[in-house]
């Protein structure tokens, strides 16, 4: 309807076939943050599955009919604003925006305000019925959210509204005060399912909404059937699923006791398989209705009903050594969680092959349980990639230093059973001239790096005491010290000019 053909036709302009309407990367990720807190759920708990799909979870694909909302895309949310006040508040920029998007931010922050004065306050049982206050909010937010679809939905006007840094980062401090509020309301409100009474304290990851009062506007869908406008909601609960606690994790990288706390509430619940010692993608999903999505066609342990589904076990592990809790972590690797340390014979494939999902201890035939089925390169190996590299180079091997140079260093996370294993399945340990324990790698796979572990002992996220860099002219470079700074830091960054690295601990 623009009369704009071939890629032209993707960017958003500006009226009359003017030009592309274009912004700042960091106003862009704040327009999105924006659009997502406006499209959270009437108890300001969940991102609303208002676009027809569900999230990452696709075989929930019921749950949008069910004015669905999710958990994982608000923690996600919580990040994203997390990420933008950061940028904001070391660069002190200020931060330009579409007009539209600004009247949507008005009237935001004027619900807000009305919201604080009607003096609402939090009950410590939370009702099922979506109190009236919040309801109101979220009326006239998603109002306004459609109105700006309305209005951008051809054309940006070209107009635009500035932000000064520290307007903006009041503004999104506000919003994430609301988001964590709306993270608190879910844990209370629960999850709920065949043995789950709704206490475990375990991040949920969905909730329904039920209209209960509703009036006609007058207006018909496309095949006739009349619309209405809600007047009251009553918010609906399903299990757990993986996906919710992996999620909130990310939220709390920094907090060791949260992180183990939460750790402690997963495995002793419905989603820890005991069985296979992993974590089924759901809870039981029994007494559930078929309305959620088409997982409830499968059998219990197969696909995504209560199986082991590869790729968010693998999320759920990376964010435990992300988190730092190493000795869980390993330990959860070396008992038959991730390859390649599975059972061989149960898993039925190769151990350096992902699959799609494994069938759980509650698939009827015990046959099958732990075998993986539907081999996969894509999540599960990316969620792998993301933990190899923590485990082999550390979490940021490159930095400003203070005096703002580029800086290197390594800190891993190897336990002393990768370089010596008493397993008799385990291959022999390699040594230094000196007769202490190494394990090799190649850095940006072109750079052998080589540790040598001198203590014996697991080496978690402490530097080296010392390196040796020998460079492609065959010259050698000593460094002590956990950190190589400056002109060998870039030139290990540039890869072609360093034949080896030795780190020593």
């Amino acid at each position: 309807k623009t009369g704009i053909l071939g890629y032209d036709a993707y960017w958003q302009r500006t009226p009359d076939g003017g030009p592309a309407f274009t912004s700042s990367p960091i106003a862009k990720l704040f327009l999105l943050g924006t659009i997502k807190f406006a499209t959270r759920d009437s108890y300001g708990m969940g991102i609303e599955y208002e676009g027809g799909k569900p999230g990452w979870n696709d075989a929930m694909n019921g749950l949008p009919g069910m004015v669905g909302s999710g958990m994982p895309e608000t923690y996600e949310l919580h990040q994203l604003f997390s990420y933008v006040k950061k940028v904001v508040d070391t660069y002190k920029r200020p931060v330009i925006v579409p007009e539209e998007l600004s009247a949507l931010i008005a009237v935001v922050q004027k619900a807000l305000d009305d919201l604080e004065a009607s003096a609402y306050k939090e009950p410590k049982e939370l009702p099922y019925d979506v109190p009236a206050e919040l309801f109101t909010y979220w009326d006239t937010v998603a109002t306004a959210r459609e109105d700006y679809r309305a209005k951008v939905k051809y054309y940006f006007s070209g107009e635009v509204t500035t932000y000064s840094a520290s307007d903006l980062v009041g503004m999104v401090d506000r919003w994430l005060a609301q988001i964590e509020l709306g993270m608190e309301r879910a844990i209370k409100i629960g999850s709920h399912g065949d043995g789950d009474d709704g206490k475990s304290g375990i991040p949920p990851s969905y909730f329904s909404y039920n209209i209960t009062s509703f009036e006609l506007n007058g207006l018909k869908n496309d095949v006739g059937l009349p619309l209405v406008n809600p007047k009251a909601m009553k918010v609906g609960r399903f299990p757990l699923f993986l996906e919710g606690p992996t999620r909130f994790l990310k939220t709390v990288t920094e907090d060791k006791s949260e992180i183990a706390t939460m750790y402690d509430k997963v495995k002793a619940s419905g989603l820890r398989d005991e069985e296979l010692k992993m974590y089924f993608l759901s809870a039981s999903l029994k007494g559930q209705s078929y309305d959620m999505g088409r997982m409830m066609a499968f059998t219990p342990g197969w696909l995504e009903n209560q199986s082991i589904w590869m790729h968010m076990s693998y999320k759920y592990y990376l964010e435990l050594i992300r988190g730092k809790f190493y000795n869980q972590f390993f330990a959860e690797m070396r008992g038959g969680g991730m390859l390649p340390y599975m059972d061989p014979v149960r898993y039925g494939r190769s151990l350096m092959e992902c699959s799609s999902f494994l069938a759980s201890s509650a698939f009827p035939d015990p046959s099958f349980h732990g075998r993986g089925f539907s081999a996969r390169l894509s999540g599960s190996t990316a969620e792998f990639l993301s933990i190899w590299k923590l485990i082999f180079i550390g979490p940021k091997p490159f930095f400003l230093d203070k005096d703002g140079k580029l800086a290197f260093n390594l800190k891993p996370a190897l336990p002393l059973f990768f370089f010596k294993d008493d397993d008799e399945n385990a291959a022999e340990p390699t040594y230094d001239t000196d007769g202490h324990v190494t394990v090799s790698f190649k850095l940006f796979a072109h750079i052998p790096v080589t540790y040598h572990n001198s203590k014996e002992k697991d080496l978690f996220d402490i530097a080296p005491e010392s390196y040796k860099v020998t460079m492609a002219d065959g010259s050698v470079k000593n460094i002590k010290g956990g950190v190589i700074s400056s002109k060998l830091a870039d030139t290990i960054r540039r890869i072609y000019g360093v034949k080896s690295i030795d780190a020593y601990f």
